[in-house]
């Protein structure tokens, strides 16, 4: 069958068709939620070694270098520095480090492109910290007195209940230590585990935060321009603080805004692209900061989202949900112009924020109070327990004293003397009054000599056997409450040979109906008219004094 042709002679199957665009709604939008697991293209890649020049420790291998401290020395703008940092349990004539001399590495918390975060709990006075240590050591001069430069902001900053705290700071080896405050994350690992936008009251507790460690920052001149959720720290109180400060700048120093450098551009402000570095700058950080943690939004980090942001156009389909007012304070935080962009003592003097500031002071004054009464609970209900402990034997010694039945005490003694046996058998061999003379017919004879034995056919006499007196039933050394097994193992043990093991307790030789006069047999001291088994135990005392004899 022919192929129709068109008019041009062309058969249609012969050309490709022209693909027709198709537009999707999400394909229109500048805006994402945020995802959770970022791609390892988000990540820096490591920085491979300069392989053009060789270092300068193999040109000059025995070159002193000034700016080097094989030991640990203390790095301080404020004191003079000491060599070594002050620690008692610091040794120089060992051969590890300071670090390792005086903290207990727990695990590494972080790695960035200048330095890496451990955990470590001090061996001085047992708390927990974070240490900071450069990735990279010192280059020269230059490079040590830049890296310096962080210490000298940390110090610059001081106390404050919304900023990390500094601890101290020492370099070692070529490379800068920090010791800080530890904190139990960061603002960006509890946003991704949590994966959704905020809780509103958890919002403007944050917001509060914030503001007041940003309103530190500004009254001591200082820019901290890289806010960010993974610069925002979470203390283990709840309470959110700003932290690393390697980008800081003083607006009243020697360097001033020359070596200002930008944070992420994803929060930077846009009067940063001209030049321009001023306090509005933290202030549209901050807002891109609660914008992200609020919606749960990704921010662009360029295109057409990331201009947007920077008109003031906030997406509605993601701040539909939040509260009026967090929406103004939003507002005035990300306005393009940085001369009209609110400051932070204006946003701390809005109604909204002064009605959450007193809810949150409120809020940790409880939770403070809280905690005190907990490990004061704690240290009570321990004190209680080693005072019982401390006075449980006493009282019961003195319970089975005011009883009459010292005997029974578990204790078995005085706790000045302590405890003289085992009560699993002493127990067993007590004074009981109720197993006296009167109950067994016991001749008043206070010494039986022992009859003569016979082992195998030989008699051997009695003279030789020293008398032994015979104890009473109600005595110490007669068990109080003899049981029918212990008979039965009585007569056993009276029943060996060497030549013959133990005889069986069914055989009908060993088991024997019990009466007054066997019982009395059974301990050893036998009737003259009682009849002897033939197998006695052996004595061999008995046995050497016969052969003896001539």
């Amino acid at each position: 069958m022919p192929i129709p042709r068109d008019d041009m002679g062309e058969a249609p199957l012969t050309r490709t068709p022209i693909p027709l665009p198709a537009h999707f709604h999400q394909a229109e939008q500048s805006f994402s939620l945020k995802k959770r697991g970022r791609s390892l293209c988000y990540t820096l890649p490591p920085r491979p070694p300069v392989k053009s020049i060789p270092p300068i420790s193999r040109i000059f291998p025995n070159r002193q270098r000034s700016w080097s401290q094989p030991r640990p020395q203390s790095v301080s703008f404020r004191t003079p520095q000491t060599v070594p940092p002050a620690s008692k349990l610091y040794d120089q004539s060992k051969g590890e480090t300071f670090f390792k001399q005086c903290f207990q590495s727990i695990c590494k918390l972080g790695r960035g492109s200048f330095g890496e975060v451990y955990k470590v709990r001090s061996r001085e006075d047992g708390c927990l910290y974070a240490v900071k240590r450069s990735v990279s050591p010192f280059r020269g001069e230059s490079d040590r007195q830049r890296k310096l430069q962080e210490v000298r902001k940390h110090e610059r900053v001081g106390q404050h209940p919304n900023c990390v705290r500094f601890v101290r700071a020492w370099e070692e080896k070529s490379l800068l230590y920090l010791q800080t405050e530890l904190c139990v994350g960061s603002l960006q690992q509890y946003s991704e585990e949590l994966a959704g936008p905020l809780p509103p009251q958890r919002i403007w507790n944050v917001t509060c935060d914030l503001l007041r460690g940003l309103k530190h920052l500004h009254d001591r001149n200082l820019l901290h321009l890289d806010i960010k959720p993974a610069n925002v720290f979470i203390a283990f109180s709840g309470v959110c603080k700003l932290g690393d400060f390697g980008l800081m700048v003083e607006l009243d120093g020697s360097d001033g805004s020359g070596d200002a450098q930008e944070g992420d551009p994803r929060y930077m402000a846009p009067e940063l692209l001209d030049g321009v570095f001023g306090k509005a700058a933290d202030v549209f950080s901050l807002g891109m900061t609660l914008l992200e943690v609020s919606c749960n939004m990704e921010l662009p980090t360029g295109g057409e989202g990331w201009q947007l942001l920077r008109q003031g156009h906030l997406p509605t389909e993601f701040t539909s949900d939040l509260p009026p007012d967090f929406l103004k304070v939003l507002s005035a935080m990300l306005d393009p112009d940085h001369r009209c962009r609110a400051t932070v003592d204006w946003l701390l003097s809005l109604p909204a924020i002064q009605r959450a500031e007193r809810w949150r002071k409120l809020t940790l004054a409880t939770q403070w109070t809280l905690g005190k009464l907990l490990v004061l609970y704690q240290l009570l209900v321990w004190l209680l327990s080693f005072v019982a402990e401390s006075l449980k034997r006493p009282f019961l010694w003195l319970v089975c004293c005011v009883g009459g039945r010292l005997s029974q005490c578990p204790l078995h003694a005085s706790p000045v003397s302590g405890r003289l046996g085992d009560s699993s058998i002493s127990s067993d061999w007590d004074d009981d009054d109720s197993l006296g003379d009167d109950v067994f017919e016991v001749p008043p004879s206070p010494l039986v000599p022992l009859r003569n034995l016979t082992y195998h056919g030989h008699e051997f006499p009695g003279r030789h056997s020293p008398d032994l007196p015979r104890p009473s039933l109600g005595s110490t050394s007669t068990p109080r409450n003899m049981s029918p097994e212990y008979g039965i193992r009585r007569r056993s043990a009276l029943t060996l040979t060497p030549n013959v093991s133990r005889i069986s307790q069914d055989s009908p030789s060993s088991v024997k109906t019990l009466s007054p006069s066997s019982s009395s047999n059974s301990s050893g001291f036998e009737d003259a008219d009682a009849p002897r088994s033939s197998f006695l135990p052996r004595n061999l005392l008995t046995m050497f004094e016969d052969v003896s004899e001539p």
